[in-house]
């Protein structure tokens, strides 16, 4: 078949059950186009052994964070603990790191939770005041099943009443509190993944046209191409809006 435009708007290699199997990749880089390293992005993360699997099932919002030099990578949203680790947005959203530094074969990526907005000046007041004990303080802000198992990390009686906590213990409630270890082991893949990491290099595209400067005549957009944003609607807005610009593109190639 013979055509003046093409099109490659196959998508990547998430969701292999939906017949995504890294074609277009292939036919892109047939056609001398750069693709870098592709990877599952926007992934669950998994534990093994999994500290928390009594948690399955357990949801909050929560600020995850990863050390990234001057200026760590942050991501707030919802968190679910599943039988085999972690999901939920603020998960999938930082699961690239911990891809990533998998691939590097440097250490693991860290990652430390804050399991409820206040911070740890915010909890060292509150369990510094009122009456009651620690575990009933805790419950008021996070599932009771969640404060039992980090007071277990803290090794804080749950009974323990406020007004006898000790300064070490009230120090490692807020810890683990707010600057929580995330201590996975690997992740799910493709199979899981929202979205595919790498891709076409964007240089190798006009930005306007989608059309590549290494085979005039093809336009490539979607998750083909070497971006991809966080859970929220990004990627489907990223995918239409590429689509639509390489549609544009092809339909009035040549045209003067």
């Amino acid at each position: 078949m013979a055509a003046s435009s093409v099109i490659l708007a196959t998508g990547g290699l998430s969701v292999p059950a939906t017949g995504s199997d890294g074609t277009g990749l292939r036919i892109a880089r047939q056609l001398g186009h750069e693709v870098q390293d592709t990877y599952p992005a926007l992934t669950p993360l998994t534990a093994q052994p999994h500290r928390h699997a009594a948690l399955s099932g357990v949801s909050l919002p929560v600020t995850v964070e990863a050390p990234q030099g001057k200026r760590p990578f942050v991501t707030r949203g919802g968190f679910l603990f599943t039988h085999k680790g972690y999901s939920g947005p603020a998960v999938l959203n930082a699961s690239h790191l911990a891809i990533l530094s998998r691939r590097a074969g440097g250490p693991p990526q860290r990652f430390t939770v804050r399991w409820a907005q206040l911070d740890a000046e915010g909890w060292d007041r509150e369990l510094r005041s009122g009456d009651g004990t620690v575990l009933a303080r805790l419950r008021t802000r996070i599932p009771a099943r969640l404060a039992e198992a980090l007071l277990e990390d803290a090794r804080v009686e749950g009974a323990t009443p406020l007004a006898q906590l000790k300064r070490d213990e009230r120090h490692r409630v807020v810890q683990a509190l707010t600057r929580h270890p995330l201590p996975w082991s690997g992740d799910e893949g493709y199979v899981k993944a929202e979205v595919t990491g790498g891709g076409v290099a964007l240089d190798e595209v006009d930005p306007r046209t989608l059309e590549s400067r290494i085979a005039p005549g093809l336009f490539l957009c979607g998750e083909i191409l070497d971006a991809f944003g966080p859970i929220g609607g990004y990627n489907f807005a990223w995918a239409w809006a590429t689509g639509r610009a390489a549609g544009l593109g092809a339909a009035t190639a040549g045209v003067a």
